[in-house]
């Protein structure tokens, strides 16, 4: 006999334990699975280091929850206050021994339910007699089956990512080196990748080792670049400063195509290729060293393939590393089978999916909707005036404050339907991933619709702003357009297509309802954002709201005082060269003085 639930998680990380507070909150049927016998056990082994990459900043100027919560990227939501991973740790970066700790806090103060020590074995999906059809069937190791009418994949990390090179199994990988430094000291060290765990190992062994060698294939990516916390941290990044300084140790974005060992022979021998377009004969160069000890730091599998049976086996994405997912995190081959956790940054490689502080979000968002779809509950709104005024007010303090379209930038916003009846109110919609709303009906066939996402726009600048990290002088801030750092942007759509949007002026702290310095105007973001509604939906016919950035433009002239003739003479050659480019870029200096 199948123990049925109507919702089944694998998995009791952090994932598993945020959807898990989810279901007992709303009072469904479900269980967490849970193979080993605590929660968060995937932690008590990784990071190899045991330093987090998630910030656990605790210390912040405002006194907004939900804003705190931005730069807290480690704590799952609930309603009590004392589950916060702030009251665990005091370091910026924690020790993964307090995320166990806190984790297993978590699980037995909302007392979700987990059985542990149950670890599934093999997953089908049948119809049998005297049951609803398309169940899923679940066997454990220790003989119980269970059965589910959704299941959902809470299982992070399931296996360590081989390089595909041929003799790869001469090398350690991150999971399985020897983490003990003194192994490597005064040795040859090649570590294989270009990510996080690569430069950890790296960085670990550099006091040691006689030199590390990187080598990543492809120019790394900063964090500090992208935005995106999935790729290079600077906490991890000390081996490219001393690379930089000449201390020996080096990153190379050079394939790795072989490793060899001859019989007897101490050393493994790296095989690589090098493209070289800049050689006068451009090609492939080849070369070998010998190393002492080779890392391959390939990443992880976030799908476990061999646990499915043919008939719900789920499709994949990038040699199996991830499921192919719906905008809603559903198998996009499978019905009612779910993913949740780290591995949802198979939709998103932008913003944070893929970290605690991103996908708790998702969760939240993905429990509203499978709320809607399986038990009728409607997903949540809020009814505002129709009024230029009050939907502006909602939209900045939503951008000021809210932490989930702001973890999540550019894919979640919020959604704003406005009614063809004059007498309805407008129905706002919140933390709603935007591929998915722009796939729904009723979003299509809205007469009046609005979007708003938090997004930056450092595409605008050129060439110069193939590194944001430089933007360091004041954006132009009579051209909404040429504003790069993260700020809100409401866009508008007629029937599902696309009109017209409109941004805010840029905040340091991205806070858009305060004054940033002395003569600012408070009201300009307001103000732009009740133009551009009133100019869609002429709710104040003949309104005009002063949305210049300063309290008056005659303070323009007080604040911005022109370049003389000589200062003008020192302009960058550059700046004049930028033709057809309407942003200007902002880490343009003027020459020094000879």
């Amino acid at each position: 006999m199948s123990r049925y639930h109507e919702t089944i998680i694998i998995g009791a990380g952090p994932a598993g334990l945020q959807m898990g507070y989810f279901m007992k909150k709303s009072n469904r049927d479900y269980v967490i699975l849970e193979g080993s016998i605590r929660a968060g056990n995937f932690f008590t082994q990784q990071p190899r280091h045991r330093v987090l990459l998630s910030i656990n900043k605790k210390h912040n100027p405002f006194p907004e929850f939900e804003y705190n919560m931005r730069h807290d990227w480690n704590s799952l939501l609930s309603d009590d206050r004392s589950l916060l991973f702030t009251n665990y740790s005091e370091d910026l970066y924690p020790h993964a021994d307090d995320l166990v700790r806190y984790l297993g806090d978590y699980a037995r103060e909302t007392d979700v339910k987990i059985v542990y020590n149950t670890r599934v074995t093999n997953i089908s999906k049948e119809n049998r007699p005297g049951k609803a059809e398309g169940l899923f069937y679940l066997k454990t190791g220790e003989g119980r089956e269970y059965s589910c009418k959704v299941l959902i994949m809470a299982t992070g990390a399931v296996s360590e990512r081989l390089a595909d090179i041929p003799g790869i199994e001469h090398a350690d990988t991150y999971a399985t080196h020897d983490i003990d430094p003194k192994k490597y000291e005064g040795k040859l060290v090649a570590v294989i990748g270009r990510g996080n765990s690569a430069f950890e190992v790296a960085d670990h062994v550099s006091p040691y080792a006689a030199y590390v060698h990187i080598f990543g294939a492809r120019a790394v990516k900063h964090a500090w670049n992208t935005h995106f916390v999935g790729d290079l941290r600077a906490i991890n990044n000390n081996v490219l400063d001393m690379y930089q300084l000449k201390s020996l140790h080096s990153y190379f974005g050079i394939e790795c195509v072989k490793l060899s060992k001859k019989p007897g022979d101490e050393f493994v021998t790296l095989h690589f290729q090098d493209i070289v377009l800049h050689w006068n004969t451009p090609g492939y160069f080849f070369d070998t060293k010998p190393y002492d000890y080779v890392i391959s730091c390939a990443g992880w599998n976030y799908v476990d393939l061999s646990l499915f049976a043919d008939n719900c086996k789920p499709a994949t994405k990038l040699k199996g590393q991830y499921p192919r997912l719906k905008t809603n995190w559903e198998s996009d081959n499978v019905e009612n089978l779910y993913f949740i956790g780290t591995v949802m940054q198979a939709n998103d490689q932008q913003a944070a999916s893929g970290f605690i502080h991103g996908f708790r979000y998702n969760i939240r968002t993905m429990h509203r909707m499978m709320e809607q779809k399986f038990h009728n509950v409607p997903y949540p709104v809020k009814l505002i005036s129709r009024d230029c005024a009050a939907l502006a007010d909602h939209v900045i303090e939503r951008a000021s404050i809210d932490a989930a379209i702001y973890q999540l930038h550019t894919v979640m916003g919020d959604v704003i339907i406005v009614p063809e009846n004059k007498k309805e109110e407008i129905r706002y919609y919140t933390d709603l991933p935007l591929d998915y709303v722009k796939e729904q009906d009723w979003f299509k066939e809205a007469k009046h619709a609005f979007t708003m996402r938090l997004t930056y726009n450092y595409d605008r600048f050129g060439e110069h702003a193939r590194y944001p990290i430089t933007f360091s002088h004041w954006p132009q801030s009579e051209d909404e357009h040429c504003q790069a750092a993260l700020r809100p942007y409401l866009t508008y759509y007629n029937n599902g297509e696309f009109v017209d949007e409109i941004g805010c002026v840029e905040s340091l702290s991205i806070r858009f309802d305060i004054k940033e310095f002395k003569s600012d105007n408070p009201d300009k973001n307001r103000n732009i954002l009740k133009n551009f509604i009133n100019k869609h939906m002429n709710f104040n016919p003949g309104k005009k709201y002063y949305d210049f950035f300063l309290v008056s433009r005659e303070t323009y002239k007080t604040n911005v005082k022109p370049l003389t003739e000589e200062e003008k003479a020192r302009i960058p050659p550059e700046f004049f060269e930028m033709k057809g480019i309407r942003c200007k870029p902002q880490n343009l200096d003027l020459k020094p003085v000879m």
